[in-house]
């Protein structure tokens, strides 16, 4: 027998949110509450979210466990058991996640597994590939790579 599909709900908006079990394109509040969810686009106070996937968030607090995260930028992160995509924020504190930007001004990490951590303080247990030194070669090189290929392109015209 099949489940029916999770509602949908195009935005949602008030003082607190609460989403469960639904998919919700934009929400707007002062604090959102989703438990297994989906949300396209998040913008309030405080987020708060569980086993829920979380596509896009401007919040000043941040708490995702068990999920997913695309985007976020916000004052302070908390992201525990969880996979995500990019964030900027103040301060993170992140525990056995999967990321793969991560840019704050203090880090503070337990089992992190990330492309990129750029911060202005970092520490605990974190696996990047790119450090904050490697980032900035790395887009030097980027850089010098595309205005010589500019160049070359220019000059065989």
């Amino acid at each position: 027998m099949s489940q029916p599909d999770a509602p949908v709900v195009p935005s949602a908006q008030g003082d607190v949110v609460r989403v469960t079990e639904a998919a919700v394109g934009s929400v707007r509040a002062d604090r959102v509450v989703s438990q297994r969810s989906t949300v396209r686009h998040t913008h309030a106070q405080h987020v708060q979210a569980d086993r829920s996937l979380m596509v896009m968030n401007r919040t000043d607090q941040l708490h995702v466990t068990r999920g997913a995260l695309g985007g976020a930028t916000s004052g302070r992160t908390q992201v525990r058991n969880a996979a995500m995509g990019v964030n900027v924020s103040g301060n993170a504190r992140l525990e056995n996640v999967a990321a793969s930007w991560v840019v704050a001004g203090n880090v503070q990490a337990d089992r992190v597994l990330s492309l990129a951590v750029v911060g202005g303080n970092v520490s605990g247990n974190v696996r990047a590939l790119f450090g904050t030194r490697a980032a900035i070669a790395f887009g030097i090189a980027l850089g010098l790579s595309s205005l010589l290929a500019r160049l070359i392109g220019r000059l065989l015209r």
